[in-house]
């Protein structure tokens, strides 16, 4: 199931529990950081299970992880694990995730997941204004003391909270620049590199037995920079791309993608993983992780091209004609029926 891992000690590259360790030199692996993490936690005065499950969230590749997953992980009951979930819902850093069919609980974490935190806040900080209030209304006229302390408790939220509103904006400013600035060095790599026939293609700009050096490439160059930057950016793991979009799934998307596709059947295949993740994981378009490589603009803007051209159920019925797993075929129908969901909506 998605988020399960197996009980062992340490993480493996795509967060996983592993055996081997996956250490440095100086002894430091993924649960290293998860422990770590816990203990900053702890010495600010918050739970270090809260921090433990955070870390873990952060450094694993599976989408969204299940509370049982979670439990045997980090190797503590599942109450521990419900009681620091519900905490940090609440606060903002983590979201719950449905799973069509499933009736386990599911966690993940945004990208952001310190802007998401500094949004959240200011329900905490709304709430402790209004708890003021209601305070003042039991004073009597000549309680002065404790108005003016609560009074003061009122206006500190009032400030703190229109402070975090600032804090959220420059972040957002900083986050782009950076995410602008990273691109563009990403860019001025791929075109320092060697372009004679010896030097080898660019990984995930051209597949094997493509045109040599010097010859016009069959594969249109991207439409803009928004789509240069989501190949550049492609990090995301073999394992979680075929559990979204396995092979049986992708033999019988891709001849009815083919014939409308101009950018190439590896960039078709990346395009449809992000979007079915944005399908059947509940989150907005804009949450895309960008691990996916796809940015998300692009990946809504596949989303409509196809529905328009009704690819969900016409890739459904050719994957029923096939000779497939029922767990291939349950999925598609999962991904059919969230796509049909997502279109009569909003768009997310």
């Amino acid at each position: 199931m998605p988020g399960e891992a197996p009980a062992s000690t340490t993480y493996d590259s795509s967060g996983h529990l592993d055996g081997s360790g996956h250490q440095d030199g100086g002894g430091w692996s993924r649960e290293s950081f998860v422990e770590e993490v816990g203990l900053v936690w702890e010495a600010a005065g918050s739970s270090r299970m809260d921090g433990r499950i955070i870390a873990y969230l952060l450094i694993t590749d599976v989408p969204y992880v299940s509370s049982a997953a979670l439990a045997r992980a980090l190797r503590v009951s599942a109450g521990s694990v419900s009681l620091a979930t519900r905490r940090l819902v609440e606060a903002g850093f983590i979201r719950r995730h449905a799973v069509p069919g499933e009736r386990s609980h599911y966690f993940r974490v945004d990208d952001d997941v310190w802007g998401s935190f500094l949004a959240g806040e200011r329900r905490y900080l709304d709430r402790q204004e209004q708890l003021a209030e209601r305070a003042m209304e039991l004073l009597g006229p000549e309680e002065e003391a404790p108005r003016r302390r609560l009074g003061n408790m009122r206006d500190y939220m009032r400030w703190v909270r229109g402070s975090h509103q600032d804090l959220l904006t420059q972040w957002r400013t900083y986050r782009s620049q950076a995410a602008d600035q990273a691109a563009d060095q990403a860019t001025d790599r791929q075109k320092d590199r060697p372009t004679d026939e010896t030097a080898a293609p660019a990984a995930g700009l051209q597949d094997e037995g493509g045109p040599a050096a010097g010859e016009p490439s069959s594969t249109p160059a991207p439409a803009d920079d928004e789509e240069i930057r989501d190949h550049l950016s492609a990090t995301l793991s073999p394992v979680l791309a075929r559990h979204l979009v396995p092979d049986a799934l992708w033999a019988a998307a891709e001849p009815l993608l083919a014939s409308g596709s101009a950018s190439g059947s590896a960039n078709e295949r990346a395009a449809l993983t992000a979007v079915v993740y944005v399908l059947t994981s509940g989150c907005s378009w804009q949450q895309l992780p960008a691990q996916f490589g796809i940015s998300h603009s692009t990946a809504h803007r596949r989303f409509t091209a196809w529905s328009r051209a009704d690819l969900w159920q016409r890739w459904l019925d050719a994957l029923s004609a096939a000779p497939v797993d029922a767990a291939d075929l349950a999925w598609c129908q999962t991904i059919v029926k969230s796509a049909a969901s997502r279109r009569a909506g909003s768009g997310g």
